[in-house]
């Protein structure tokens, strides 16, 4: 039974970050960070005015992979581990 837990449990944690990692790469996509020329280490990050702000939106259409195929496949495979006898 411990083994079935821990196999949804990473399943689920692997699953989240993938979807981390699709979100942060949408917004990695659609910021640019400016540096002061003067090299006072003085940075900031401006974004575009037409990201989607929103957790779930329509940005996951461009991220489809990471951000549904893979935690969705990631998920299904950990349950179908789980219950397997």
């Amino acid at each position: 039974m411990r083994k079935r837990i821990n196999i949804i449990t990473v399943a689920i944690v692997l699953a989240i970050l993938s979807f981390a990692y699709a979100r942060y790469d949408y917004s990695n996509k659609n910021s640019a960070t400016l540096s002061n020329p003067f090299g006072k280490h003085e940075t900031t990050t401006v974004s575009n005015p037409f990201m989607d702000k929103a957790f779930f939106g329509d940005w996951m259409k461009d991220e489809v992979v990471f951000a549904i195929v893979i935690p969705v496949g990631l998920i299904a495979i950990g349950l179908g581990l789980a219950m397997k006898k």
